[in-house]
């Protein structure tokens, strides 16, 4: 069956697209959720959304107001009520976020592809890895999951650890590379594929989420 070129050019590009993209599925519709786990202190696992960290810290420093309004006696004990507030506000106050590891995919997945260029549909697949080489990033922090995908690296996608209700992966490149699909819990997905020092980055996720969410994600093959 012959294609012109100009309906193979097409065809290219349209796949092409797809390739940049890191893929992620958004969440079901209104009203379906998946079942909740317990967290740490009995309460009930809900995903966080974005603003709920500065609700927390509100409460922390509400927590500390009391100490700091309760009327003293005396200038000393006015000074020792100042420091305790002080100290409890420092609680509150977050640490600095850490990055874990951040860059492009693997380089072990333009192998193959490379050697497909012999070939010419082998071109196509070539393009889409090199273009995954130079537009795709992961970040993985003390705090978040982030990847930056798309034509240019435009479109970004972030998630916190406390939004992950398991993960699931697969190894690629005799087990220094891995696919992994990280499930949230309003049912959204975010795949993430050739991930480099694999085993590094997917303990130092599972040190992050909690114990409910680890127990029922894939376990490290040599942690099992």
């Amino acid at each position: 069956m012959k294609f012109s070129s100009a309906t193979l050019a097409v065809l290219a590009m349209a796949v092409t697209v797809e390739a940049f993209s890191v893929r992620y599925t958004p969440p079901p519709a209104a009203g379906v959720c998946r079942a909740a786990l317990p967290r740490r202190g009995g309460l009930a696992l809900a995903a966080k959304r974005k603003g709920d960290l500065f609700q927390e810290i509100a409460e922390l420093e509400g927590e500390s107001t009391p100490a700091a309004a309760a009327p003293a006696e005396g200038g000393v004990e006015a000074a020792v009520s100042t420091d305790i507030a002080v100290a409890d506000k420092s609680k509150a106050m977050l640490a600095p976020e850490e990055t874990f590891f951040e860059g492009a995919p693997s380089w072990t997945e333009v192998v193959i592809p490379a050697i497909s260029i012999l070939t010419v549909v082998g071109i196509i697949p070539f393009a889409f890895t090199i273009a995954r080489q130079l537009w795709v990033r992961f970040k993985i922090t003390s705090r978040r999951i982030s990847v930056v995908s798309g034509i240019g690296g435009k479109d970004l996608t972030e998630i916190t650890y406390d939004e992950i209700y398991e993960v699931k992966y697969i190894f690629r490149a005799f087990g220094s590379v891995g696919d992994m699909v990280i499930e949230l819990r309003d049912g959204a997905k975010l795949e993430m594929r050739s991930v480099p020092n694999f085993p590094e980055v997917y303990r130092y996720i599972m040190d992050k989420v909690d114990p409910e969410v680890k127990a029922a994600s894939t376990p490290m093959s040599d942690d099992a």
